[in-house]
């Protein structure tokens, strides 16, 4: 088992032939060997940072030659280097390494080593299925959440060896909590960062819901028809839009349905009661009016069981039969965009109105977000610290995979 104060490196492509071969490097003398023995192509100095890639040439000392490889930053003190797959060439690499005191381990103890965030983070990385998404997570797995964390506990370590004041610490405090309550709130966002958000669209029978669905996802998804009710159920389909996993639901046209028979309204009922449960779980709702219902729209969508956490788009669709009348009213509603399935300005504007509600939903890139439940949980017990100790516990115990 290694110590956290060891460096070590790792041969972390398998053993035989192979092109290209990756060492892993890591711990507290791990940039001072990169310094000691790459040279880089450019003349550009050797301050790095995560996921910069360099070229050039790695030498176990200044006179001697050298090995072409590809140099690349995976988080403070960690580092990939990629170099030619044969034996002698990692061995050379390696050689060079323990001669400055690194460890060379076998992969399986250099895996254990690890800290468990950046595992949970490459857990997430692995099911992200955008770049965007990856992006995020990849953050992650180059140490946002751990530098924070490390930072932290030697800043508490400093003030405690340093005897200060109770107000000092009590300010530093104050500073950590402030920060932690920042990295919460982008958690919430980042537990769910490789689940698809889910839209819904809601509104009365007959008001082009489907055909706005199929328009959106760019192919007939949901069948459609000129008579009211033609969808009974809730229609899924998976699609991306500005870089975010959408599972959009196309539901049944919501009434009153005492006018039915009672075999019909059965049918019916059931088809809005999915459609309010959909609704209610809904990230992102579009509220689907048409030019005839526009003047009760704010009465229909009172009606639904929207969560606070939904945002909502009224949408104003079949523009092309607006009259003077309604589209005066329609001009006055704020939060709404007007489209038309035949209208592609209209439904040029709504995809921007989406991306824009959809991207919001990601967590900001290059910085500290908790991307599973336990970090989050985590993170929030940090915001109630009450003293330096307790935030150093909370901390040491986010580092080490303890849940709360």
């Amino acid at each position: 088992m290694t110590s956290i104060d060891e460096t070590t490196a790792t041969r972390l492509t398998g053993v035989g032939l192979s092109a290209v071969a990756v060492i892993g490097l890591r711990g507290p003398l791990a940039i001072q060997c990169v310094r000691d023995c790459f040279v880089p192509a450019s003349k550009s100095n050797l301050n790095f940072s995560a996921g910069q890639v360099r070229y050039g040439t790695w030498k176990s000392r200044p006179d001697g030659p050298g090995e072409s490889i590809v140099l690349t930053p995976m988080a403070d003190g960690s580092f990939e280097i990629h170099g030619h797959g044969g034996e002698a060439a990692v061995n050379a690499i390696l050689a060079s390494l323990t001669d400055r005191g690194v460890q060379s381990v076998e992969s399986s103890t250099w895996q254990r080593s690890a800290s468990i965030l950046l595992s949970e983070a490459e857990h997430v990385l692995q099911r992200c299925v955008t770049s965007q998404q990856a992006a995020v997570a990849l953050d992650q797995t180059r140490g946002q959440l751990v530098q924070w964390c490390e930072r932290w506990l030697q800043r508490i370590d400093a003030a405690s060896s340093s005897g200060e004041l109770p107000e000092k610490n009590e300010s530093l405090l104050d500073e950590l909590c402030s920060e932690a309550r920042t990295i919460a709130a982008n958690g919430e966002r980042g537990v769910r960062l490789s689940e698809p958000r889910r839209l819904v669209l809601a509104g009365p029978p007959n008001v082009g819901k489907s055909s706005l669905m199929n328009q959106i996802v760019g192919f007939r998804r949901s069948i459609t028809h000129d008579s009211a009710g033609t969808t009974r159920d809730v229609l899924q389909c998976d699609t991306v839009i500005a870089g975010v996993p959408v599972r959009m639901s196309d539901t049944a046209g919501i009434r009153e349905t005492s006018h039915l028979t009672e075999s019909g309204a059965a049918i019916e009922r059931e088809g809005i009661r999915r459609a309010s449960v959909a609704v209610e779980s809904a990230d992102l709702l579009l509220v689907v009016c048409q030019p005839s219902t526009l003047m009760d729209l704010q009465d229909f969508r009172r009606s639904l069981p929207v969560s606070k956490s939904t945002n909502v788009v009224e949408v104003l669709n079949k523009a092309d039969l607006l009259s003077d009348d309604t589209k005066s009213i329609a001009d006055k509603i704020e939060h709404q965009t007007i489209a038309s399935v035949d209208d592609d300005p209209g439904i040029g504007k709504l995809m921007k109105t989406l991306a824009a509600h959809l991207t919001a939903t990601l967590p900001p890139r290059h910085s500290p977000v908790p991307i599973c439940q336990r970090q989050l949980d985590l993170t929030n017990q940090l915001c109630r610290a009450v003293s330096l100790d307790d935030a150093a516990t909370t901390l040491r115990q986010l580092l080490a995979g303890v849940a709360s």
